[in-house]
């Protein structure tokens, strides 16, 4: 279990931040097919083969936070998924535990372009966490996972505002403050597809979002607080060979509500 603090601070200070030289003790690092390593002080996410992901967090877990992070996807194919864990939990006994890369199967692993998903994650896997994911053939999405479970909370939905293609360098922020949590991408909030029943599945199809409601906030207070982590991984249509880079991770107190956008 992770005894680290908790970090936090008057709204608008320094939390945490990682320019990837001189922080590899703070990230979850490894090899193998999987792997995580830092590579001319970024931190790279590899993923060899189809049908997985992988992450890394790190140490000090996170109340309210407002994060931003630089990803660039390196090679592979552009039908991929890459971006931010966050609010991720320590397993619990009985959870999903396999030596050296947990195996966790479920009906959906975040499928991309309706591919199904294995995971194949580190040994520092989490019980419960929220991803918020883009793709470079430019689409978003948000996943929550419960016990090595992940369910799609909004569809993949397109975006005018993710740059595609390899080589493209995104921003991606966020913003969470008392369990109510906003999404930005390159400077621009982007809102989610949230079903009105909560056993629904989010369906976003020709700009519209079916049953359900396109939303600037997404509350939920399941994962109150947690690691933040950086994720890449492939799918079963654009195969394995993903490769992505992190750089300049910034976590910051979060303002008041509404002043966020100022800042995006």
């Amino acid at each position: 279990m992770n005894d680290a603090p908790t970090l936090d601070s008057a709204p608008g200070e320094l939390l945490y931040v990682s320019a990837f030289s001189g922080f590899a003790d703070e990230w979850d690092l490894y090899a193998g097919q999987q792997s995580a390593k830092i590579v001319d002080e970024q931190l790279e996410l590899t993923v060899a083969s189809p049908q997985t992901a992988t992450w890394s967090a790190a140490r000090h877990p996170f109340r309210d936070f407002d994060l931003t992070v630089r990803a660039t996807a390196s090679q592979g194919p552009i039908d991929n998924a890459f971006g931010v864990i966050f609010h991720a939990s320590d397993r619990g006994e009985g959870d999903c535990d396999l030596p050296a890369i947990i195996l966790c199967e479920a009906d959906r692993l975040l499928p991309l372009a309706g591919a199904a998903l294995r995971q194949l994650l580190p040994a520092t896997d989490s019980r419960g966490h929220y991803a918020f994911l883009i793709s470079s053939d430019g689409y978003y999405s948000l996943w929550k996972t419960e016990a090595g479970i992940s369910e799609r909370e909004s569809d993949w939905i397109d975006s005018p505002h993710i740059r595609q293609g390899l080589g493209a360098e995104n921003t991606l922020r966020v913003v969470a403050r008392d369990s109510a949590y906003r999404f930005f991408i390159n400077g621009a909030q982007v809102s989610v597809c949230i079903p009105k029943n909560e056993t629904a599945t989010s369906t976003f199809s020709y700009g519209e979002c079916i049953d359900g409601d396109m939303l600037d906030v997404y509350q939920d207070a399941r994962h109150p607080t947690g690691k933040l982590g950086l994720i890449a991984q492939s799918t079963a249509t654009g195969g394995g060979g993903v490769g992505v880079r992190f750089d300049n991770l910034v976590v910051l107190s979060p303002t008041a509500p509404g002043d966020e956008d100022a800042k995006a």
